[in-house]
């Protein structure tokens, strides 16, 4: 008789294509996962994979069992969901998946007085750069700078999040104050990779591509870009809302915007009818737009 563990183990498997990366899926050891993965052929009596130098490569049984480990994997996530969408009681775990730049320090402050007025719920914040899939419960809510394309998702735009060009006072002391954007090539700059301007706002990409600005430091991580401009190394991106509690930055260029991008607030429509959900769900909303003047670095 097989069991759901087993198909989820052998699914990760055949998607990740190596016991390593299945393991390293599932936080569990390699051993284990080939273990798991012997126990489940031996009970089929038959194997599902052939293992090579490159990885596990499925066999035909396997190829056709994918499928229905997939629709499985689909029917306990709804099942997972429908259970949840009628949980009545304000305690639990709410999970918030969001990048390093909000979730590293800034919502952590933000969510205080939710942490306050409900102290029965768990407040877990899930910094990770790629969308968590909500189908999946990988999160419960999801702040992200994108729209999202699925049917069973519900999403709302809260604000717009906003870049400055912005350096720090030890480096305009040591550098002097740059006063139009032709001056950059007298400065350093910190500039990201293109990867972080996929989901930006077009209109405000073309200062990236300064062909005389001298780039001393480079990053694909918006929290790594903003250490940068703390530390002094140059001139570069920084978020408008997060900036104002950095006494040490000085916004530049009559505060001419870098970049913008949209923030949706996105949860799965079964899971608002979780009142612990629907209960950060309308806070965050709130809260977002409370401060949209600060994302969109008017104030």
């Amino acid at each position: 008789m097989l069991n759901w563990d087993d198909m989820k183990y052998f699914l990760a498997m055949a998607e990740e294509g190596s016991l390593s990366a299945a393991a390293r899926r599932l936080t569990v050891s390699q051993p284990t996962l080939s273990r798991r993965l012997t126990a489940l052929e031996g009970s089929i009596g038959s194997e599902l994979f052939s293992r090579t130098r490159s990885g596990l490569e499925m066999t035909a049984l396997g190829e056709r069992l994918v499928q229905h480990a997939r629709h499985m994997q689909d029917d306990i996530h709804s099942v997972e969901r429908l259970i949840t969408g009628h949980d009545s009681s304000l305690s639990g775990t709410v999970t918030i998946s969001c990048i390093e730049i909000l979730g590293g320090e800034w919502l952590v402050k933000q969510c205080r007085p939710f942490y306050d007025q409900y102290p029965g719920i768990t407040i877990d914040i899930k910094v990770e750069n790629a969308a968590s899939d909500l189908l999946r419960r990988e999160a419960d809510i999801a702040l992200r700078m994108f729209r999202p394309v699925q049917n069973d998702l519900i999403a709302k735009k809260s604000a717009t999040m906003s870049y400055g060009y912005y350096a720090s006072q030890d480096y305009i002391d040591r550098m002097g104050m740059p006063e139009r954007l032709s001056d950059l090539k007298d400065h350093h700059f910190i500039l990201p990779h293109d990867e972080i301007l996929i989901h930006s706002t077009q209109k405000h990409n073309r200062p990236f591509r300064l062909p005389k600005a001298k780039t001393v430091f480079r990053s694909n991580n918006l929290l790594t870009l903003a250490t940068a401009v703390r530390e002094g190394y140059g001139i570069g991106a920084y978020a408008c809302v997060t900036a104002r509690d950095e006494p040490n930055l000085v916004r530049l260029f009559d505060n001419r915007l870098v970049f913008s991008s949209d923030i949706w607030i996105v949860s799965h429509a079964e899971l608002r009818r979780s009142a612990r959900i629907r209960a950060m769900y309308d806070f965050l909303g709130d809260m977002i737009s409370d401060n949209s003047a600060a994302f969109e670095g008017t104030v």
